[in-house]
């Protein structure tokens, strides 16, 4: 997880608090387009594809993930992955998760 903090201070400038209290994209409020992460490395793809899983309170089983987002103000983890029913993503969600994991290729 190095390497997203070190892009999120030297690429998008953040280097307060702010970082841990929001979600990196409002993937739950708009429509994503490839483009709008072409210049993004395919760690902070995977993160703004597991954030949202975060946002409806998946306990992550890898654990880079659940250690990154157990470190989010925001993260409330309340869901077993074995219990977690994705019927509650919106369509905004279920578009961007469509989007984000085609260009999820670690």
């Amino acid at each position: 997880m190095l390497k997203l903090k070190t892009y999120m201070e030297q690429v998008r400038e953040c280097t307060d608090i702010a970082v841990y209290c929001y979600p990196i994209y409002d993937t739950d409020k708009r429509y994503y387009e490839a483009s709008d992460f072409s210049d993004d490395p395919w760690i902070i793809i995977n993160i703004a594809k597991n954030e949202i899983y975060a946002r409806h309170g998946y306990i992550f089983t890898d654990p880079d993930l659940y250690d990154f987002f157990m470190g989010q103000l925001w993260y409330v983890p309340t869901v077993e992955a074995e219990d977690f029913d994705d019927s509650v993503f919106n369509e905004y969600e279920r578009a961007n998760l469509q989007l984000v994991s085609q260009l999820d290729k670690h």
